[in-house]
């Protein structure tokens, strides 16, 4: 039953973010830029972390408080598995941090209706804030239909990918 609420909530998924501006533009911080270095920084496992990317994808957009990145990174060395980060800094005066809300990295499994449950939460919190989540994080939408169909397809669906903090949606 959960999976069967699952898949048609994943259909409803376009019309959350359907009101956000038309013409959403991203830009992308040039290599060795300050903002570049402190979103890739944000990613590494720890402080002192020595990590170069390999960076297939980054994106920044500016939301109605905040300000969001999404990064497809993976390390030169393999040191880790990669992943895809998307990243908040919050538009406050003293905020000049980025913090990893929602990822999804290699190496381990996920039920799908999990893993479609997690990009529809990153979907609804962009949404609130006036991002549309495909123009953040390319293919975002038609991925989590593609979880959700497997989901309702075969109830034991896994799928690899280890998910990262969890996005608290708000009550509607």
């Amino acid at each position: 039953m959960f999976c069967q609420v699952l898949a048609l909530n994943a259909g409803l998924v376009p019309s959350l973010y359907a009101s956000t501006a038309a013409a959403q533009q991203f830009t992308t911080p040039r290599t060795g830029s300050i903002e570049r270095t402190q979103i890739l920084d944000a990613i590494r496992p720890a402080p002192d972390s020595k990590i170069r990317f390999v960076v297939h994808s980054l994106r920044v957009i500016k939301g109605k408080s905040a300000t969001f990145a999404f990064a497809a990174v993976e390390p030169s060395k393999q040191e880790y598995d990669g992943g895809e980060y998307i990243l908040q800094r919050d538009s406050a005066k003293s905020a000049t941090r980025w913090r990893v809300i929602w990822a999804v990295t290699g190496g381990g499994a996920n039920a799908c209706a999990d893993i479609a449950a997690y990009y529809n939460s990153a979907t609804q919190h962009l949404a609130k804030v006036g991002i549309a989540v495909d123009t953040l994080k390319p293919r975002h939408t038609s991925e989590a239909k593609r979880l959700a169909a497997s989901a309702f397809a075969d109830e034991d669906c896994w799928s690899v990918g280890d998910l990262g903090p969890d996005i608290a949606v708000p009550d509607k």
